[in-house]
């Protein structure tokens, strides 16, 4: 084991922060990607540590005092557009406290984003670009040596007062080449959970099983994995599972790729997999409308599939076309009812304040969701992150109302936040009436509550409805 000692942090962010009124029952889930990088510098030997903040309630000053006990010279942080502002207030907190002999590194999307934006704006001495798990690796080597920052790519740091940005690594081709995330890093599994309504049976986890998606809606955020589509092998993803399921007890899993359906062949492979190695798994993953067919669903069913995401986004297709979708209303409906068929559960997201929006296409919207049989909908504000082609479009036409990223809330508890983009003729105050009118709409039709009750099949299921049944009086 080596001398220099690592700690990777997952900022502190409150269950409030993360979901405003629905704190209670807020998605909290281990942080993946910093157990990659994690499990990478375990196998290269190196002594590191995990501190999750979220599910622990770990505030700055507690945080201080566990780095300190830890002695680390190595700190980094993983951020999203949620929780950076907590990760540069933390940051710049610990250089004061801690000292500024040891080293704080940041990462994540938003970071990846607005890199040099981000380092003016802290105290980070080091900013990772893009997937951090060999970047990491050579990061440290650098730092043991004290030289050799500037053939660190990816990496960003400063050097003389200046922020230099070197060039970008490539995309990790092999997958299957980096070892499971340490989840034994982490805090048990009771400390995370899903949301109700994304789960069917407890223990529940997930994992990646690919990366990158070749779709280009605008809103998207691609600046981690990219545009091309890179998978693990039916093998190494059935591994884990298997992994999962032996160590941990794990009942429930799901796919959090950006799009697993990707690839019909390697899907077919995964459930084979997982029938021929007869694990009792349930799981829930999401899909594009335009890239299932039955044959495939009804595989996915029999493999322990129950329910799919879908992103429908929307129920007008001009909507659908400005924001770049690549699907159509007929698709969206077709592939809903083939789900329905195959014996799976729907889950649909659906985002109300795009461009091109109207009180018309809201309308347009909410009549579509209410036609199709849709186990669940959430309905979204528009979050515009930085860097992506709606971000630039919005800011180059002076339409962005602010750049606040402990505003950027797309969760139904819109009341607190301030919407930072509305479409022309629209209001603030008017889509976020009309998200909340759109879940009552959708929630409280005595066909719907009379179907789901129909299918209640467990004591797990009547445990979900309930937490689903409060999330809805909150919303």
């Amino acid at each position: 084991m080596r001398n220099l000692k690592i700690v990777l942090v997952n900022p502190p962010l409150t269950a409030k922060e993360q979901a405003g009124s629905l704190k209670d029952i807020a998605n909290i889930i281990m942080p993946l990607g910093i157990g990659y990088i994690a499990s990478l510098l375990k196998k290269n030997n190196y002594d590191v540590e995990i501190v999750d903040c979220v599910p622990l309630r770990i505030t700055k000053e507690k945080l201080a005092d566990i780095l300190m006990e830890k002695r680390a010279g190595i700190i980094a942080f993983t951020a999203t557009i949620v929780s950076i502002n907590r990760a540069i207030e933390t940051a710049d907190y610990l250089k004061e406290k801690i000292g500024k002999e040891t080293r704080l590194v940041i990462g994540g999307p938003q970071f990846t984003s607005i890199p040099e934006k981000t380092m003016k704006e802290s105290k980070f001495d080091f900013g990772i670009i893009g997937e951090g798990e060999y970047v990491m690796l050579d990061l440290i080597k650098a730092v043991e040596k004290n030289k050799g920052f500037d053939k660190v790519k990816s990496l960003v740091w400063r050097k003389k007062g200046k922020i230099i940005v070197n060039q970008r690594r490539e995309l990790i081709q092999n997958l299957d080449e980096l070892p499971f995330p340490a989840r034994e890093l982490f805090p048990g599994m009771e400390y995370y959970h899903p949301m109700p309504g994304g789960y069917k049976r407890l223990p529940f986890s997930h994992m990646v099983t690919s990366r990158g998606c070749p779709y280009r809606c605008t809103f998207c955020d691609r600046s981690v994995y990219g545009e091309r589509f890179r998978a693990r092998s039916a093998k190494n993803v059935s591994d884990e599972i298997e992994y999962l399921v032996r160590k941990y007890k794990i009942k429930e899993i799901k796919f959090y790729d950006d799009l697993f359906t990707s690839n019909k062949e390697r899907v077919m492979q995964i459930c084979n997999e997982i029938i021929k190695r007869k694990i009792d798994i349930s799981w829930s993953c999401s899909s594009r409308v335009n890239t299932v067919d039955f044959e495939m669903l009804k595989k996915m069913k029999q493999a322990g599939c129950w329910q799919i995401d879908y992103g429908l986004e929307s129920g007008n297709q001009e909507v659908l076309n400005k924001m770049k979708k690549g699907i159509t209303l007929e698709q969206s409906e077709k592939a809903i009812r083939m789900t329905k068929k195959a014996g799976m559960k729907t889950r649909a997201y659906i985002i109300i304040g795009m461009p091109g929006e109207t009180k018309e296409s809201i309308e347009d919207t909410i009549t579509f969701v209410k036609k199709m049989p849709l186990d669940v909908v959430i309905f979204y504000s528009v979050v515009i992150y930085p860097g992506n082609e709606l971000y630039n479009t919005v800011k180059k036409e002076g339409k962005l109302k602010h750049e606040d990223f402990s505003q950027y809330s797309s969760l139904i508890d819109v009341d607190n936040a301030k919407l930072h983009y509305v479409p022309d003729g629209l209001t603030e105050e008017y889509i976020k009436k009309s998200i909340s009118r759109a879940h009552k709409e959708f929630y409280l039709r005595i066909s719907y509550i009379l179907r789901q009750l129909l299918s209640i099949r467990s004591i797990w299921d009547i445990k979900r409805y309930w937490l689903g049944f409060k999330t809805i009086i909150k919303m």
